[in-house]
């Protein structure tokens, strides 16, 4: 597991919250690099990346990040059987993470700035519905797509 994200920002902790719930809450029987703790970020995904892929070669591994996006996308999750491109939508030039990768839309695509102003509790919310349904599938035969199948989705807060 590689939960990507900074605990600085509200909108971005979705990745090492979910870390810090697959380890604390879920105990699952995978290696998870990023928690709020040890947060996976821009600062050191290369050197973890490589790390990674030192430690367990030929592991297949789940990328987990919080996105930007339409604004009726807000809440839904993403699982892709393909890696992502952590902070492409703010502009930034980082490697390929991961072999599958699950996501959260958590603000609407703008200029970034929107993911400071992401509730906490809303956060909460996906991040516990992402360890959930990641410790289920884990628990049943690491099946990847398995994940989030029902297009899993938290509502928003009101304003």
């Amino acid at each position: 597991m590689l939960c990507i994200g900074s605990d600085r920002v509200t909108g971005d902790s979705f990745g090492p919250m979910v870390g810090e719930k697959l380890t604390r809450q879920h105990n699952i029987d995978t290696f998870v690099y990023g928690t709020l703790s040890k947060p996976v970020t821009a600062i050191n995904l290369i050197e973890v990346l490589a790390f990674i892929k030192c430690r367990h070669p030929n592991t297949v591994v789940l990328a987990v990040d919080s996105a930007l996006g339409a604004t009726s996308e807000i809440g839904k999750f993403r699982v892709l059987a393909d890696g992502i491109y952590p902070g492409a939508a703010t502009g930034k030039k980082l490697p390929k993470a991961g072999d599958f990768s699950l996501t959260a839309t958590v603000a609407p695509l703008g200029t970034g700035l929107e993911l400071y102003g992401v509730q906490l509790g809303f956060i909460d919310r996906l991040a516990e519905t992402a360890a959930l349904a990641i410790a289920d599938s884990i628990k049943f035969n690491y099946a990847p797509n398995a994940i989030m199948r029902t297009g899993s989705h938290v509502s928003r807060p009101h304003k």
